[in-house]
């Protein structure tokens, strides 16, 4: 009985040192730091096409969207630096970094799906709002937003990490 209580002891032990690796392991990947700071959505969410024309009118939705539902963790400015961004992990991204460098589809899912503190916001918002939000994103930088995306696909989101400006 002691030698038995003794194994599970030991059992016990591995079960949560195990289980902490983990868990420090996950919490690495997406606090920001190292190469998978970047969130990549699936390979099949980043050739799906916008149906939403980005124009001023979807943008202006778009805007309002992320005021109300996205500023307190990305922040008024997109930058990632909302309100609440100081306790969240992951932290926010910084959206006019990466606005222009991502596809629509990319962001799409993204927004629609959520990670570990961003909610999953479809169910929440209709899809065409997620696309206004979508067209809102692209527009925070000027220079990228009206960028040709076609040379974009087919690369996976390591390619597009390389053209993060940092």
């Amino acid at each position: 009985m002691i030698k038995e209580n003794k194994i599970n002891k030991i059992y016990i032990t591995v079960l949560v040192v195990l289980t902490l690796t983990q868990l420090s392991v996950a919490n690495s990947i997406y606090d920001g730091h190292g190469e998978n700071q970047h969130w990549a959505s699936p390979d099949f969410a980043q050739q799906v096409q916008n149906p939403m024309a980005s124009n001023r009118r979807s943008v202006n939705k778009g805007e309002i969207l992320f005021i109300n539902n996205c500023a307190s963790c990305h922040g008024d400015e997109a930058d990632g630096n909302g309100l609440l961004a100081k306790t969240l992990n992951p932290k926010p991204s910084d959206l006019r970094a990466m606005s222009g460098m991502h596809l629509d589809g990319d962001f799409a899912w993204k927004i629609s799906n959520g990670r570990g503190t961003m909610p999953a916001w479809k169910g929440i918002l209709k899809e065409m709002d997620i696309w206004h939000l979508v067209n809102y994103i692209q527009s925070l930088n000027a220079g990228m937003s009206n960028m040709d995306h076609s040379n974009m696909q087919g690369m996976n989101h390591t390619d597009m990490q390389t053209k993060h400006k940092h």
